[in-house]
């Protein structure tokens, strides 16, 4: 037992030097954690993901069984975000049956920023991601993010990606607090409860309950199942906080290269 727990805290204080920490429920946040803004942001994102009405079910249990971990990153240097993200995936590999999720706080740092600048913003991290990434695309997923079955896929781990902005001001359920927020889930994460399941219909009536509830804007459009060939993930990673839809194609492109006998 003595030696489980001395790995576990030798795999979180790695993960601490690759600036990934578990968000303890209800903590006072230190200086000793980041820089500044990045603690004041923690305040805002805790009291809405803690809520017991926040939407997303999925963050509120991920905080409070300590399975939600939280980085940070400056937009001008994103490398540390590309060690935190391929060593928290490292981490909870071995347990996939636990939800455990990543946020990843990123100062922009334009205070003028507009809603289409952060969506900008998101969509060129992802891709950030994606051309320094140490893995192969993942090969049961389709590189292409016109395709119901997409979903972004980093570290060879296929992950549903979502952006919580200052911008949301209708959607408050997307507005975590004064900087962008990208929320990491591996799909390893809906186990049990997909889009069609009755545990996943169960979830989705009560997330777009609370929607209602929490929200001005009722829930945009693009929100489906994934799978569904109606459904594009990628219109659910960021979204307008009217109906309206911000971009006609998506902006991220995956470079995936062919095998030497020039089969994909």
């Amino acid at each position: 037992m003595g030696s489980t727990t001395e790995t576990q805290e030798a795999k979180l204080a790695a993960l601490a030097r690759d600036r990934v920490r578990i968000l303890e429920p209800g903590e006072d946040s230190g200086s000793e954690h980041g820089p500044d803004w990045f603690t004041r942001a923690l305040k805002p994102f805790q009291q809405n993901v803690g809520d017991r009405e926040y939407p997303c079910h999925f963050g509120r249990r991920a905080l409070e069984q300590r399975e939600l971990f939280v980085t940070y990153s400056d937009a001008s240097d994103l490398s540390p975000l590309v060690t935190a993200l391929a060593g928290f995936l490292d981490y909870v590999r071995p347990t996939p049956e636990q939800r455990q999720v990543l946020a990843a706080f990123v100062d922009i740092s334009k205070a003028d920023a507009s809603h289409k600048d952060y969506g900008n913003a998101f969509w060129s991290i992802l891709q950030y991601l994606h051309d320094h990434d140490d893995a192969p695309w993942p090969e049961e997923f389709p590189a292409t993010p016109d395709e119901a079955s997409w979903e972004f896929s980093f570290h060879h781990t296929a992950m549903f990606v979502f952006a919580a902005a200052p911008t949301h001001l209708l959607r408050a359920s997307r507005n975590l607090g004064d900087c962008l927020v990208l929320l990491f889930q591996p799909r390893n994460v809906f186990h049990g409860i997909d889009g069609g399941t009755p545990a996943g219909t169960a979830a989705r009536r009560r997330i777009r309950d609370r929607l209602q509830r929490w929200d001005v804007a009722p829930p945009h459009p693009s929100m489906g199942n994934y799978g569904d060939p109606s459904n594009f993930e990628w219109r659910q990673y960021f979204i307008p906080d009217d109906a309206s839809d911000m971009y006609t194609t998506c902006p991220f492109q995956a470079s995936v290269e062919s095998d030497p006998e020039g089969e994909c």
